[in-house]
C-alpha cells in the first residue's frame, strides 16, 4: 500500500471515532465533487426541457430565393409557430452548400444552431472532395424534410419524347449526344452518371456554372438534354420551352402529374426502380440532447402535416417527407452508397 495516500476504509486498527471522522473527511470531499457535477447536468436537463427560450438558427448553405432556401423557410416558418420561439435563416453560399455545413462542426451542440442538409452537402460532398471536409458521424440527425423532384427535360425539337426513347436513341450513337449539368458533382450531374452507369450509354458531359444558364442552352437549342429540378424547369415545362421526358423518382410529381418517372419508360434499359431526387433534411452538431432532438422531431412532423406546407411544397416540386433520426442516419447511409457509384463511374472529384 502507498503510505503516503492510505486507504482510509481500510484500517480496522484505529478507534472507532477516528475511522467516523475519516469517513466524513470523505464524504465531505465526494459530496463537494458531485457538487461540482450538478449544476453542469441541471443546466442540460433545464435547457432541453424548456427548449428552446430565445431565436433559433438555422443555417442554409445557398442563395436565398434558390429551392433549398424556399423549403427551410417554410420549415423556419412552422417551428416558429411551433414551439413559440423564432427560427431565423443565415444562408452562407459557396462550394455547394460544403461551406456552410463546415460551420456546424465547432458549434454547440444546444440546439440554437440547426442546418438544413441536402443530397450535395450531406451525401455527395464527404464523397467528391480529395480532402474530406466531413463526414456523417460529425453531425445529429434530427429528421428528413423533403424529397425533391428531379426531372429529365430536353429541347422541344428533340427526336424523343419519353426516358426509354432518349435512352434507345443515345445508345445507338455512342459519344454523339451531350447533356448539360449545373457543375462537376452536383446532383444533375450525377443523376445522370447513374443513369449511364446503369445503362451502358456514352453521353458526354458538359458542365455549366449553375443550373440555370445549363437550362437556358437546352431551352435555346444549344445542348439536347439534363436532368434539372422540378423547382426550376417546371415553369419552362408547362410553358413548352422544354419537354419533359421522366421524373427521377419512384412516383409522379403533383406539380407535373401528366409526366411518367423514368422507370415506367426505361425499366427494361436497366432503369427499374430509378430514384435520384433531391432531399433536404435537418441537422445540428454533434452531440445535441436526446431532449432536443425529440422536441425538434416532433415539432417538424407536425409542421410537415399541415396542409400549407405541403400545397407550398409541391408548388415547387418538392413531397413532405417526415423520417425521424433513426430513418433519417439508415436512408443517408443508403445514399452515400448510391451517390458514391455515380461518382466513382464519372470520376468526378474536386481538391
Amino acid at each position: 500500500m502507498n503510505q503516503q495516500y492510505p486507504n482510509l476504509f481500510a484500517s480496522q486498527c484505529q478507534p472507532p471515532l477516528a475511522r467516523v471522522r475519516r469517513w466524513m473527511v470523505c464524504a465531505a470531499i465526494c459530496g463537494m465533487g458531485a457538487g461540482l457535477q450538478l449544476p453542469a447536468a441541471l443546466a442540460q436537463t433545464q435547457s432541453a426541457t424548456d427548449y428552446p427560450n430565445k431565436p433559433v438558427k438555422i443555417v442554409v448553405g445557398f442563395p436565398a430565393g434558390g429551392g433549398t432556401d424556399v423549403f427551410a423557410r417554410v420549415l423556419a416558418q412552422g417551428l416558429s409557430a411551433q414551439l413559440g420561439q423564432q427560427f431565423v435563416i443565415d444562408n452562407k453560399p459557396g462550394a455547394g452548400g460544403v461551406i456552410a455545413s463546415q460551420s456546424m462542426l465547432q458549434l454547440p451542440a444546444d440546439g440554437y444552431s440547426l442546418l438544413v442538409g441536402s443530397t450535395s452537402t450531406q451525401a455527395i460532398a464527404p464523397l467528391l472532395y480529395d480532402k474530406r471536409p466531413y463526414g456523417a458521424q460529425d453531425f445529429t440527425a434530427i429528421a428528413h424534410i423533403a424529397s425533391v423532384g428531379i426531372v429529365l427535360v430536353a429541347h422541344p425539337a428533340a427526336p424523343y419524347n419519353t426516358a426509354g426513347e432518349f435512352i434507345a436513341y443515345a445508345k445507338a450513337r455512342p459519344g454523339q449526344l451531350n447533356y448539360a449539368s449545373g457543375g462537376n458533382g452536383v446532383t444533375n450531374h450525377l443523376a445522370m452518371e447513374l443513369l449511364k452507369s446503369r445503362t451502358g450509354s456514352a453521353i458526354t458531359h458538359v458542365p455549366y456554372r449553375g443550373s440555370a444558364p445549363a437550362l437556358q442552352d437546352v431551352i435555346g437549342g444549344q445542348i439536347p438534354v439534363m436532368f434539372d429540378s422540378i423547382a426550376a424547369s417546371g415553369p419552362q415545362i408547362r410553358a413548352g420551352k422544354v419537354k419533359a421526358l421522366g421524373i427521377a423518382g419512384l412516383a409522379r410529381s403533383e406539380a407535373l402529374p401528366g409526366v411518367p418517372t423514368i422507370s415506367e419508360s426505361a425499366a427494361g434499359l436497366g432503369l427499374k426502380d430509378f430514384d435520384t431526387p433531391g432531399w433536404i433534411a435537418l441537422y445540428a452538431p454533434k452531440g445535441l440532447p436526446v431532449a432536443v432532438i425529440t422536441r425538434l422531431q416532433d415539432a417538424v412532423a407536425k409542421v410537415l402535416e399541415s396542409p400549407d406546407t405541403a400545397q407550398r411544397f409541391a408548388a415547387a416540386g418538392a413531397l413532405p417527407r417526415y423520417m425521424g433520426a433513426a430513418a433519417l442516419g439508415a436512408y443517408e447511409a443508403a445514399e452515400i452508397v448510391k451517390w458514391g457509384e455515380a461518382i466513382r463511374f464519372s470520376g468526378a472529384r474536386i481538391d
